[in-house]
């Protein structure tokens, strides 16, 4: 069935074909789908420069040296973003009538991300370097909320033994869910880079969505690293430490005497550094005997000094702060998209590797690999609408009627894990909603 409507498909784009194409012959190939293999035989074009076209390949989103089609090629990158290239081999051998290798997922990773990255530092380069004015998105907010964090991942085949993955966050504030609360409208960018060029590429990031000259006032969290800081400086906004670390320095210098280490907080919450370092400096002099507890006492004084400009509530310097929250999403960001998939089972890897899978990460969270997001109702609207290349002239009867099976899992608790995902992709395609000519794409 699928041999036979590409090869109509091929047949419609042959008679639509631009000027200046000629048919040269037909060639076959071999195409790994979401069902199985499937060898198709198509023309091959040649244009007024000489150069070979297949337009069937071109719909399909077929590469040259690769057998996998469009939505195998999103299955296999989807799930190397969840698991280790070996677990996605096994998975797609159990749940697909043809496997993929764990070597075809992690070269597919390659040719999802190196010319994503090839872009970006092109673009890098335009703006920070020859002054190019990129163009902005239009979205404005009050507040946007800015953290960061870094992730320490073990190397092999490199000089250093370890790398830092940085990971930043941005959202425009906070939805309750009964009685829990999650990020809204939140951005991830994640790198393998040092401290500048990982704020010139969020702030390209961010430039793409918002309108940053209306943007009211930024607050930037962190966890007393300097690199973050930085971020605040560069940005112009409110640095914020994030009261997670807070509290735990706490507990590490001041943990056997609670009330001091109350007094010593709200001291510092309040922006009153010089009470909480007065407080400090006299609980040192009464432990002078305790070197431990002393040198303990010394290591959080220094703390809350060089933090001293995030210890205050931002939420102190806003006109209005009705409905904000105390920061700290970073750190379940940070186990959740960098430390879960890199930094757990014993893994190691190449610098390479790393700047390939931080962007695969990051192109899974913002949808940019395959379409698990709904389109908006205008595109559903302008999608029902489009023809199919192909027309049948039975327009009561569905011929693919018996496929629409129901997947409670879909509907399930489990939802959002990744072997659901996967089950939605098999039996609905890359794209929920087809529109234009991508039908032929979801195989």
């Amino acid at each position: 069935m699928a041999r036979t409507t590409l090869e109509k498909a091929d047949a419609v784009l042959m008679r639509r074909r631009g000027v200046g194409l000629m048919v040269v012959g037909f060639r076959e190939r071999r195409v790994v789908t979401l069902f199985g293999d499937v060898r198709i035989r198509r023309r091959l074009y040649r244009d007024n420069m000489g150069k070979g076209r297949y337009l069937l390949d071109e719909a399909m989103g077929l590469e040259k040296r690769s057998p996998l089609s469009a939505g195998m090629r999103e299955l296999s990158a989807l799930l190397g973003s969840y698991m280790p290239f070996g677990k996605c081999e096994k998975l797609l051998r159990m749940v697909l009538p043809t496997g993929v290798s764990h070597t075809t997922v992690h070269r597919q990773i390659g040719r999802i991300t190196e010319p994503v990255l090839a872009r970006e530092e092109e673009e890098v380069v335009e703006v920070f370097e020859r002054g190019k004015v990129p163009e902005t998105g239009t979205r404005e907010v009050p507040v946007l909320f800015l953290e960061g964090d870094g992730v320490s991942v073990a190397l092999q085949r490199e000089e250093e033994r370890r790398a830092e993955v940085k990971v930043g966050i941005a959202y425009e504030g906070w939805e309750e869910f009964g009685s829990r609360y999650s990020l809204k409208d939140k951005t991830v960018y994640l790198g393998l880079m040092d401290s500048g060029r990982f704020w010139e590429g969020f702030s390209l990031t961010l430039a793409g969505k918002y309108n940053l000259g209306r943007v009211g006032q930024v607050v930037v969290g962190g966890d007393g690293a300097h690199w973050v800081k930085k971020g605040a400086e560069l940005s112009g906004g409110i640095y914020q430490l994030d009261r997670f670390h807070l509290r735990r320095a706490m507990l590490r210098g001041l943990g056997n005497d609670p009330g001091l280490a109350d007094a010593v907080y709200r001291a510092c919450t309040n922006g009153d550094v010089g009470l909480a370092d007065r407080l400090l400096l006299r609980a040192q002099a009464q432990a002078h005997a305790d070197k431990e507890r002393a040198a303990a006492i010394s290591g959080l004084r220094s703390y809350i000094l060089d933090n001293a400009s995030g210890l205050a509530d931002y939420r102190l310097k806003l006109e209005k702060s009705e409905g904000l929250r105390g920061l700290g999403g970073i750190e379940g960001n940070v186990n959740h998209l960098v430390a879960s998939r890199m930094k757990k089972r014993g893994m190691s890897w190449t610098k390479r590797g790393i700047r390939r899978m931080a962007r695969l990460i990051q192109m899974q969270h913002e949808g940019q690999i395959s379409g698990w997001k709904k389109l908006p109702q205008s595109a559903k609207q302008e999608s029902n609408q489009e023809q199919p290349i192909l027309r049948t002239n039975d327009k009561k009867r569905d011929a693919g009627a018996w496929l629409n099976m129901g997947l409670p899992a879909l509907q399930g608790p489990h939802h959002s894990r990744p072997w659901v995902l996967a089950l939605d992709h098999i039996a609905h395609g890359s794209n929920k909603t087809i529109h234009r000519q991508s039908w032929i794409q979801t195989y």
